[in-house]
């Protein structure tokens, strides 16, 4: 099993403060900004990042906005502002047309990015996300949000008396049946905020609410991907985030999407949730080998 710890920190200045942004690996003219999903953190890359690392990349991975070490960093949320929050990030630390590949709700993140500054990428892949979701009939975001995220959004109202606490919180997730390994604990203990024993996962749930309106009902989206300069790989985990059978895209409405994102391309990697198809290492191991790292 391989993975990766950072080896630097740097604080990029952006509108409202400062976000964290964790290294990992020598600096290198090879550059991968690493976006991780909707309640997660710069940890979620542990094991992609030995990957990358070893085919002579340097990862810089964001903790964004509202979240773990840059839960500091207030409204507005928003993919147009976790945009210009990437932006800085590759000007100020000098990243030369950086591949950006977003996890989740980073795939949105990484879409809005090449949208609103064009040239800036070299490519782009998105893992399980970045695709709009599509709004059942008659329901508003409002409506929609508890249903896919509500585990996630009733963790963060949640209190936790220790370190140990919130482990055995993950390790009951059906997304993790299959254990928990040294590298989901860095990334669990770097998510709890406050102390003993009243600690809380990080993420601002204000920004989690703003930030899924661009996921479900926002033009933004869908427009930027009518408008790619370039084809995009989506690399799709066949279950969803509790484990379930239908993942987040479901293989019924590969065709539709693939009609309408003509250069989004889709690959299914096989025996992964929406979780594992990044943090294990299998799933990434698996996207390692798809994007040529």
């Amino acid at each position: 099993m391989s993975s990766l710890q950072p080896t630097a920190k740097h604080l990029v200045k952006v509108n409202g403060g400062e976000l964290a942004v964790f290294q990992y690996g020598e600096k290198t003219d090879k550059s991968i900004l690493a976006i991780h999903g909707i309640t997660s953190n710069h940890l979620a890359w542990q094991h992609f990042a030995a990957h990358a690392v070893k085919s002579g990349y340097v990862v810089y991975a964001p903790d964004l906005r509202g979240r773990a070490a840059s839960n500091k960093l207030s409204a507005p949320f928003g993919m147009k502002t976790h945009a210009a929050d990437m932006k800085a990030v590759i000007d100020q630390l000098g990243l030369a047309a950086p591949v950006v590949i977003g996890h989740s709700m980073g795939g949105f993140v990484a879409i809005a990015l090449n949208h609103f500054y064009p040239n800036t990428v070299s490519r782009i892949v998105l893992i399980d996300g970045g695709l709009p979701l599509a709004l059942p009939a008659g329901m508003s975001v409002e409506q929609v949000l508890p249903l896919v995220l509500g585990p996630a959004l009733a963790r963060l109202a949640m209190k936790f008396e220790s370190q140990a606490a919130y482990v055995d919180y993950w390790r009951a997730h059906p997304a993790f049946a299959s254990g928990i390994t040294p590298e989901m604990i860095n990334y669990i203990h770097h998510d709890l905020v406050g102390a003993e024993p009243e600690l809380s996962p990080s993420t601002n749930p204000a920004c989690v609410n703003e930030d899924s309106i661009d996921l479900w009902s926002s033009d933004l989206i869908n427009n930027a991907l009518i408008e790619l300069d370039q084809d995009v790989m989506l690399l799709r985990a066949v279950r969803g985030l509790q484990n379930e059978p239908t993942g987040l895209y479901p293989e019924v409405l590969l065709d539709d999407l693939a009609a309408k994102y003509p250069r989004v391309k889709i690959t299914t990697i096989a025996d992964t949730n929406h979780y594992d198809i990044l943090m294990s290492d299998y799933g990434a191991t698996e996207v390692a080998k798809l994007t040529s790292l």
